[in-house]
């Protein structure tokens, strides 16, 4: 716990330093005249440049020292180049955190390493995700990965991101830190932005920080896990507060800028879940502005940005399993001996949907939304009822708000609708595709209450005070059963776990009874009793029969797998 403390303080420092850097080089390159970055502006182009980093060095080598130097160089050198934005960065926050106020944060801080250092591990934490980030440790990558076990091939780019800041070539253990440093920090930024509450006269981002603050309640038991769901979400839920947050408080052009950069983030939010993907609908708000400016210059500048987050992934995509985009058999461009057969990316894709949909038959895929709705809905528990109930009752909320404005002729913030239609498509793509709650969480919390937060304002009297009354006390009232589940489950988990000794170092990964394949001169481990690998045995397969039916591609492991045959 103590531990994590300390290496949270580093990681914010160095991420925000880092994203000092690239936003002012970004700021040089576009022309754009304006104040310095705000700290969590910062904080997030120094994740979202980290992670594309890891991901690009990881390709050439194994994230370990060499990696994490360079990037510290690279944060010396931002401070060093931007140090009077830096010293007035340090000035603002320590008035903060030296107060009452700042009491409140840390304790959330203290309040999120405590879940952080102990807990239950993510099932697919498990599965692969914990032999992934060992990969990046141990070679980068080697070419076929995939086959060896098809989850690799999902190529995560939040796993890079927890590997180059795991520190095992400086403590000895592979720590797994960063589900838990983007909860606290999101958890802060939402109370700080809540504390003035009653000020707001719009309270669209007041929503997106209560949806923090409840994504939080939810995984409050399983964020020491390094899971790809948990970045995902929380760097989602970070992207769309912002974009709210924009909305209520700046104007253009001040507003295109800072817009095209979350679309930035939004590209490298995509590479750590493809599920994440149609948020990238965003991007039509300030390429209309950009466009309608003829601003050359800036458009080149943020493409660029936004390939060079996407290549690494694409490459590394390229490398691991011989597809551009896995599990998506449509994008066929590549014959190298290691790509993952088809009948087996095929089979992969098609458990994900049935899995997400409580079906667990391959065969029926393709079956129509009526076939399988009943099945699904069926297994949901009451109170996940309530949330998907939620956002069914935002939609006509939703539409009934814009209808309202045009009606009476006030002027639409059209940031704020797409924003909302955004994470509707996002909800409608999760739904078709593999709807497992974890894999759409942020998008489920934040449209219910983005709506629930435009409405709450005053209104003249009538029937649109009265219909819009009932509808947002009916969100409200729906919502109110999912947090109190979480809320009661996180007290007797708290109180469950008060004893484990880990209120100075972090709780490792499982340790798990293995066997052994052999496959020519390596050793391939596989668990026994689970599908539960985690970490420690390596090079692993969660799966037996993945390890049987592929082979290495030369003499030495970093030749790479290929399937048999």
């Amino acid at each position: 716990m103590l531990e994590l403390i300390i290496l949270w303080a580093y990681m914010a420092v160095l991420n925000t330093c880092i994203g000092m850097g690239v936003l002012h080089l970004v700021y040089k390159l576009t022309g754009r005249k304006t104040k310095a970055p705000e700290i969590m502006d910062s904080l997030l182009a120094g994740v979202v440049t980290i992670i594309a980093y890891a991901q690009a060095f990881s390709i050439f080598g194994k994230v370990g020292a060499l990696a994490h130097l360079l990037m510290l160089l690279a944060g010396v050198v931002s401070v060093i180049a931007c140090r009077s934005t830096f010293l007035n960065m340090i000035k603002k926050w320590k008035k903060v955190l030296f107060s009452w106020e700042g009491a409140v944060y840390l304790l959330f801080v203290i309040m999120t390493a405590y879940c952080a250092s102990r807990g239950i591990q993510h099932t697919d934490t498990g599965i692969y995700h914990a032999q992934a980030i060992r990969w990046y440790e141990e070679y980068g990558l080697v070419k076929g990965l995939g086959n060896l076990q098809l989850h690799h091939a999902y190529n995560s780019a939040s796993l890079a991101y927890a590997a180059i800041f795991s520190m095992k070539w400086l403590v000895g253990q592979s720590l797994h830190p960063t589900s838990g440093f983007l909860q606290a920090v999101l958890c802060v930024w939402a109370l700080y932005g809540l504390k003035d509450f009653f000020k707001h006269e719009n309270h669209a981002a007041d929503g997106c920080r209560l949806a923090i603050l409840l994504h939080a309640l939810v995984y409050a038991e399983s964020i020491m896990s390094p899971a790809t769901d948990h970045t995902t979400m929380l760097l989602a839920l970070w992207v769309m507060t912002r974009w709210a947050q924009i909305a209520c408080e700046e104007t253009y052009p001040e507003k295109t800028d800072r817009y095209a950069l979350l679309c930035v983030a939004i590209v490298c939010i995509t590479t750590c879940k493809l599920s994440a993907g149609l948020m990238v609908i965003l991007v039509i708000y300030p390429a209309v502005y950009l466009l309608k400016g003829k601003e050359w210059k800036k458009i080149g500048v943020y493409l660029t940005l936004g390939i060079l987050c996407l290549i690494p992934f694409l490459v590394r995509n390229y490398l691991i399993s011989g597809w551009l985009i896995y599990p998506f058999a449509a994008v066929d461009l590549f014959s190298v001996d290691w790509k993952i057969p088809v009948n087996y990316l095929e089979v992969d894709s098609a458990q994900i949907k049935v899995y997400g949909r409580n079906v667990y038959d391959v065969t029926k895929v393709n079956d129509p939304v009526s076939a399988w709705f009943p099945v699904w809905w069926e297994a949901k528990d009451s109170y996940e009822k309530m949330l998907l109930t939620a956002n069914l009752l935002a939609v006509p909320m939703g539409l009934l708000a814009v209808f309202y404005k045009l009606l009476k002729k006030k002027e639409i913030r059209w940031d704020l609708v797409l924003l909302g239609a955004a994470a509707f498509a996002c909800l409608v793509g999760w739904f078709l595709l593999a709807p497992f709650i974890r894999y759409g969480l942020a998008f489920l919390l934040v449209f219910p209450l983005l709506v629930l937060g435009c409405w709450l304002k005053k209104m003249q009297n009538g029937p649109v005070r009265i219909i819009s009354g009932f509808g947002c006390a009916a969100i409200f009232l729906s919502l109110c059963m999912y947090w109190d589940y979480y809320v009661l489950k996180d007290v007797v988990w708290v109180k469950q776990h008060l004893t484990d000794p880990c209120y100075i170092k972090q709780q490792d990964y499982d340790q798990v009874e293995v066997g052994t394949i052999q496959m020519d001169s390596l050793t391939v481990y596989y668990p026994i009793n689970s599908d539960n690998m985690s970490y420690h045995d390596f090079p692993a397969t969660a799966y037996k029969m993945f390890g049987e039916r592929c082979e290495m591609r030369g003499d030495s492991i970093e030749d790479g797998f290929r399937a048999k045959g």
